[in-house]
């Protein structure tokens, strides 16, 4: 195509473009990919658990600015709020759980500082230290025994009456119980095990399972975002149509400019290098990434899903436990499945490559055994 048709096409496409952006509808706020919302499906986001409830016909709804609170009856879900609330916004809160209600507060990046009326009012404190893993019960408590959570770094505690630890570990809970009247307020360390990070890890879809029983759901994300002037975040027409201006500018530029010789052809591929070269060249690139552990750990986490869901070994055994049940069915893969627990533990260089063949290896006992 000569020259003309290029700025012809370019013309009549950015037209096309500027018409559609003008048409078009002003688009949501993009920000709350990086909230726990029931409208982002990103890690931070609980997309998928509004996804489930809906295909699995549990009731639940999000709370978006200006509505009212939740109905007796209902799960009221504080996840990360940014905004904080208010004297009266508090005030509203414990007393619909002194009524009966069951309130989820879970603490944002900025802890205890971002909610510092909520805070107050329950003595909530954050608790440093510690990595982000999985927790187990530590009282009893009907969503939590039994089950293995997900949970992010540094724990929670709150002063107030009556409260106790009933998730994590001893001196770093991530949940703790706070009762209220006849109701009950849940304070998580974040918002970790009910994210869309951990949907499909441990034991987070039981926890929901759990929740949903209790009755309908309330996301409350009407302070998930801080607060700001009016309309920030919100796409404008006005600004893609300054975009695509610019993008007219540039491609009339690249039309119009002089063209200087031939495109040089693209450099010969190297030859003579085999699988084993490129498997060894990637090998390298994961360790000085130093995503080897990373990764060993995510093969072996796949494995062991695989096992509870085929197996009926549920991921949240212990290695030698789950070593004595996958032998009930595949003597042949207990082997390997130690031997993959070991290298994990051990960590250090190679420990990628010892993970995957110990997890090739439990595949290939358990398809054997199936023959």
């Amino acid at each position: 195509m000569n020259r003309a048709g290029l700025v012809l096409v370019g013309l009549l496409g950015t037209g096309l473009l500027v018409l559609a952006v003008v048409a078009a509808p002003t688009r949501g706020d993009p920000a709350l990919a990086s909230f726990p919302s029931t409208e982002s499906t990103a890690g931070p986001g609980v997309g998928a658990a509004a996804r489930w409830l809906a295909a699995t016909g549990r009731p639940f709804r999000r709370l978006v600015p200006g509505a009212a609170d939740p109905s007796p009856g209902e799960t009221w879900l504080l996840l990360a709020p940014a905004a904080p609330l208010g004297e009266g916004q508090v005030a509203a809160l414990l007393d619909w759980a002194r009524a009966g209600g069951r309130v989820v507060w879970a603490l944002g990046p900025r802890g205890e500082a971002s909610q510092p009326v909520l805070s107050r009012r329950l003595s909530v404190r954050r608790v440093p230290g510690g990595v982000e893993g999985t927790a187990g019960p530590l009282a009893p408590h009907p969503l939590f025994d039994g089950l293995s959570l997900r949970v992010g770094a540094g724990g929670v505690a709150s002063d107030a009456p009556g409260a106790r630890p009933v998730l994590g570990e001893a001196g770093r809970p991530a949940a703790v119980a706070v009762p209220l009247g006849r109701g009950e307020l849940l304070l998580l360390s974040g918002p970790e095990p009910l994210d869309n990070r951990s949907i499909g890890e441990g034991d987070s879809l039981s926890l929901w399972v759990r929740l949903a029983a209790l009755g309908p759901i309330a996301f409350d994300e009407r302070a998930l975002r801080p607060a700001g002037p009016p309309g920030e975040g919100v796409a404008r027409p006005g600004a893609w149509l300054g975009l695509q201006l610019g993008l007219v500018v540039l491609l009339l530029g690249w039309a119009l400019w002089p063209r200087h010789g031939a495109v040089r052809p693209p450099p010969p591929l190297p030859t003579g290098r085999t699988t084993r070269d490129y498997l060894a060249s990637l090998a390298e690139l994961y360790r000085r990434a130093g995503a080897e552990e990373e990764l060993a750990a995510t093969t072996w986490r796949r494995l062991r899903l695989a096992l509870a869901l085929e197996a009926g070994v549920p991921a949240s055994l212990p290695a030698g436990q789950a070593a004595l049940r996958l032998g009930l069915r595949a003597p042949a893969a207990v082997e390997p499945l130690r031997r993959g627990e070991a290298a994990l533990a051990r960590g250090g260089a190679g420990i990628l490559l010892e993970v995957a063949r110990a997890a090739a290896d439990v595949e290939a006992a358990r398809r054997r055994r199936g023959r």
